[in-house]
């Protein structure tokens, strides 16, 4: 008869207790989870929480594109469109993280509509926060969030076939403030909740 498997259960860097491996990953993950919740160690992520790290870590893959492809020549052209994609799907997730701390989340891909069933005093604060921050993306302080938002706001659905339309075209810069507005805010908004 073989010897029972153990995985090692580890936190920072420190193992803190094994749990005996079924052999089936999901099994393994619920097994992993009890461990947690028996020694009082695991925390329940709010929707909000768990929608906002989802939009962070798309908007840290497009951030990556964006360092690896369009820093210094040569550009890498073939990037553009995962960087947009992503970049897009990020800011959705953000918008909807939004809609989750006043009320119900819409089952949409475009930012626009998203943006505009936001509380008028989430959308003001966003507008400040993106004025604030424009000169440091070379943008004029003029030109309005909602407005920017409005250049990308069928983004994720358009450009994930990019190869069916004629031309399109986005502003990097653009994307990367809208990206950058949208997590200030919200990480603002969840460390006060």
């Amino acid at each position: 008869m073989e010897e029972p498997k153990y995985l090692r259960v580890i936190d920072n860097d420190r193992e803190i207790g094994k749990i005996l491996d079924s052999g089936d990953p999901i099994e393994n993950s619920k097994r992993y989870i009890q461990f947690l919740k028996s020694n009082g160690l695991y925390v329940e992520q709010s929707k909000t929480k768990l929608m906002f790290n989802q939009a962070r870590a798309f908007a840290t893959v497009s951030r990556d594109i964006h360092q690896g492809n369009f820093i210094k020549p040569p550009f890498n052209q073939q990037a553009i469109t995962p960087f947009i994609v992503n970049s897009a799907f990020a800011c959705e997730m953000y918008l909807k993280a939004l809609q989750s701390l006043s009320g119900e989340v819409e089952e949409c891909h475009s930012l626009n509509q998203l943006f505009r069933h936001l509380p008028n005093k989430t959308k003001d604060k966003i507008s400040r926060l993106s004025n604030d921050k424009s000169a440091h993306f070379k943008l004029d302080s003029r030109t309005t969030f909602k407005q920017h938002l409005k250049t990308i706001s069928n983004a994720f659905v358009d450009w994930r076939y990019i190869y069916e339309q004629d031309s399109a075209t986005a502003n990097i810069n653009v994307v990367l403030l809208i990206l950058t507005v949208l997590d200030t805010y919200l990480c603002a908004e969840l460390n006060q909740t």
